[in-house]
């Protein structure tokens, strides 16, 4: 909880005088972070979504993005930095990655 509550301090004096605040940054960001954008698989707001169906034994079985409110700092930073499965690794700096997360956890 210390850490992400210096991150967003930081993220507090670095945006500070910018046009976009963090979360409006976020939203951007969610939208499009690098060519794909996270609202293609997990929803418009993070809430987690089917994304498409394989055939295993004969049966469909979904693909599913998680829900990614809600998750701590942490594991939601190590998402991105390490990316898993079907989840690409993107290469996105601090500011961008405490961005998205106030965006997705406005009320933490």
């Amino acid at each position: 909880m210390k850490k992400i509550f210096i991150l967003l301090c930081l993220c507090i004096i670095m945006y500070g005088n910018d046009f976009l605040s963090p979360y409006e940054y976020g939203k951007a960001l969610y939208k499009n972070p690098r060519g794909i954008g996270c609202i293609k698989c997990h929803g418009q707001y993070g809430e987690g979504a089917i994304i498409s169906y394989i055939k295993q034994n004969g049966k469909l079985k979904p693909i599913i993005a998680p829900k990614i409110t809600g998750v701590t700092f942490d594991k939601f930073e190590e998402a991105l930095k390490l990316g898993r499965g079907f989840m690409p690794k993107y290469n996105l700096s601090v500011s961008e990655i405490v961005s998205l997360y106030i965006f997705l956890n406005p009320h933490q």
